[in-house]
C-alpha cells in the first residue's frame, strides 16, 4: 500500500503557554500520518430511548383447595435473597475522530510554572499540576482523572510516554498499542534528537501510522496535555484556523487514531536537549503486519494499572 505523508505545520505556543519565570518557549510541532488510513466513527452513545412496556390482563385463576399438612412435616421456605439494584452504567462522552472538541482547553492549572522546561522533569510538583490540568481538561468529555500506575516512577522517560498516550487511549474505550517496537524506537528517539516527527524507518511495513514532536516541556505529560487539550481552535497552532478548519487537533487525531491492529505497535524517544538545548519528546504509532522485537510491552505494565 503506498503511503501518502502529510506533514502538519509546526506549532509555536504563543506567550499563554510561556513559563514566565524562565522566558522559555514551548513548542508542539504537528505530526504525520499516513492519510490512507480509513476513518475512524464517532463512538459518542446514542440517545436511549424509553419505551413502555405492553400491559398485559391475566385472567384470574381458580382457586384450588389443598389439604393442609401438618407444619412439622414441611419446614418453611428461606427468606428470598435481598438482590441489589442494579447499577445504571455512567455515560460515556468520549469525543473520537473525526469528532474533536470544540476548542482548545489551555492547561489549569498552567503546569508550565511547575515543571523545568530545561530538563527532564518527574518532580511531585511538576506530576501533580500536570495531571490536575489533564483532569480539567477530561472532564469536558465526562472522563475520569488520569490515574498514574503504581511503577510510574520506574518507568524510563520513554516508557512513561508510552503509557501515558495508551491511558489516552484506553479511556475512550480504544485499544492500547500492545508494545514498543525496539526499531520504532530508534526511530522516535532520532526525531526527539533532531526535533522533528519521526517516521518508520524504510522497509517497515507500516499498514497506518501518526507521529508527533514536541519541546521545550520537562516531563511527557506535559507533551500529551498539549497533543490532546490544546491542539485545537481557540489555540496557537498555526495550522489551524476558520479558513482552515482540517489543520486543528492534528496531534490529538494521530494518538486516537483507529487502527487495524497486526499489531498495532509504538515507539517513543526522548532527548533531554533536543529542542535548543531543551528536553524534546517524540511518539510514532503504527499498525503493521510484521513481528517487530520489542523491549516494553503493554501486558508487563496492566498489572500497575
Amino acid at each position: 500500500m503506498a503511503v501518502e505523508v502529510i506533514a502538519l505545520v509546526a506549532l509555536v505556543m504563543n506567550p499563554r503557554h510561556s513559563a514566565s519565570s524562565m522566558g522559555t518557549t514551548r513548542l508542539v510541532a504537528g505530526g504525520q500520518d499516513d492519510t490512507s488510513a480509513p476513518p475512524s466513527t464517532d463512538r459518542r452513545p446514542l440517545p436511549t430511548t424509553t419505551v413502555p412496556a405492553p400491559t398485559t390482563t391475566v385472567p384470574p385463576q381458580p382457586t384450588t383447595t389443598v389439604a393442609a399438612v401438618p407444619a412439622t412435616t414441611v419446614p418453611p421456605p428461606p427468606p428470598a435473597p435481598v438482590r441489589p439494584a442494579a447499577v445504571a452504567p455512567v455515560p460515556a462522552h468520549a469525543i473520537l475522530p473525526p469528532a474533536n472538541p470544540p476548542v482548545s482547553i489551555p492547561p489549569q492549572p498552567n503546569f508550565l510554572s511547575a515543571c523545568s522546561a530545561t530538563a527532564y522533569d518527574d518532580s511531585s510538583g511538576c506530576v501533580s499540576t500536570t495531571l490536575a490540568a489533564i483532569a480539567h481538561g477530561r472532564s469536558a468529555e465526562g472522563l475520569p482523572p488520569l490515574s498514574l500506575p503504581g511503577n510510574w516512577n520506574a518507568l524510563s522517560p520513554d516508557e512513561q510516554l508510552y503509557v501515558a498516550t495508551n491511558l489516552e487511549r484506553t479511556v475512550r474505550g480504544l485499544p492500547p498499542l500492545s508494545a514498543m517496537a525496539t526499531v520504532l524506537d530508534a526511530a522516535a528517539s532520532a526525531g526527539a534528537a533532531s526535533g522533528i516527527d519521526p517516521s518508520p524507518p524504510g522497509g517497515f511495513p507500516a499498514l497506518q501510522w501518526g507521529a508527533n514532536w514536541a519541546g521545550g516541556m520537562g516531563n511527557p505529560l506535559e507533551a500529551v496535555y498539549y497533543w490532546m487539550y490544546d491542539d485545537g481552535p481557540g489555540s496557537s497552532n498555526a495550522d489551524c484556523s476558520a479558513g482552515n478548519p482540517g489543520g486543528c487537533w492534528g496531534h490529538r487525531d494521530k494518538i486516537l487514531m483507529s487502527l487495524s491492529c497486526s499489531p498495532c505497535v509504538m515507539g517513543t524517544g526522548f532527548a533531554v536537549n533536543g529542542w535548543q538545548g531543551q528536553p524534546s519528546w517524540a511518539e510514532i504509532l503504527v499498525g503493521t503486519t510484521a513481528s517487530p522485537a520489542v523491549d516494553f510491552t503493554w501486558d508487563e505494565e496492566t498489572p500497575y494499572l
